[in-house]
């Protein structure tokens, strides 16, 4: 372990990260319920919504206008 007291990565290349969140009880339970309505794990519900938040391209236009696409 290292000082932080996690356990040192794994050498292979499909090693995960881990990270601590702290949420509200309120966000929590609504993230609980979302990955329950898709019949997911929360971690894999957080890891598809992180990973499409990150994936959107969204360029600012003239005023408050916002030009761009997402992918879902």
């Amino acid at each position: 372990m290292d000082e932080g007291g996690a356990a040192p990565p794994a050498s292979d290349e499909s090693a995960t990260a881990r990270i601590t969140l702290r949420l509200t009880e309120s966000l929590k339970a609504g993230i609980e319920a979302a990955a329950a309505r898709e019949g997911v794990s929360v971690n894999t519900w957080l890891v598809r919504a992180l990973g499409r938040s990150i994936s959107t391209t969204t360029v600012r236009g003239p005023g408050n206008r916002l030009r761009g696409f997402g992918r879902s």
